[in-house]
């Protein structure tokens, strides 16, 4: 199970340092923009419709590793009250709980993407962006997510360490 775990955990920072390029992307594309409408009066004209793909790829894509490295923003107003075995078995139900919910939407998306796919569905901006392309990368964001919650849940009914380094955050939120 220690693979298992440890290999979640690499296609979860893997997800992550794609949603930072995505990030980065979103950046140079709005700074592009800025340099084509003050200098050259002109626009790529797909500036809303990239930067919403990209938005969603920054967190959908995150969401395992953020899990993973506890800095989800949590609630813990009934969990702390509780004696640790229940903390790990209602952290273990939410986390498993959240997976099939994530596995149910990466279905969901799963046929749109075929339907998009079958249909030759594209957008309807300039750029023509073939539909299944975002909803396939969401799609597999939240596979990826379901997988990352699948694991945290075993993890906690088990006991099993986490694999993800316990360093704090530069700039801690607490």
């Amino acid at each position: 199970m220690t693979r298992f775990y440890s290999g979640v955990f690499a296609l979860s920072r893997l997800a992550a340092v794609i949603a930072a390029c995505a990030l980065i992307y979103m950046v140079g594309h709005i700074a592009y923009e800025i340099i084509l409408r003050s200098f050259f009066a002109t626009s790529t004209f797909v500036l809303d419709e990239f930067v919403g793909y990209a938005i969603s790829v920054c967190v959908i894509w995150s969401l395992g590793y953020v899990l993973e490295q506890g800095d989800l923003i949590r609630v813990r107003l009934v969990l702390d009250r509780l004696p640790e075995r229940a903390q790990q078995l209602m952290t273990a139900g939410a986390a498993l709980v959240a997976c099939a919910l994530s596995a149910g939407l990466a279905w969901m998306f799963w046929i749109r993407v075929a339907r998009a796919w079958s249909r030759g569905t594209v957008s309807s901006s300039v750029a023509a962006v073939p539909t299944w392309i975002p909803e396939g990368a969401l799609m597999l964001g939240l596979g990826l997510f379901a997988l990352a919650a699948l694991s945290h849940g075993l993890r906690h009914l088990t006991g099993h360490p986490s694999p993800a380094p316990r360093t704090p955050l530069a700039t801690p939120v607490e």
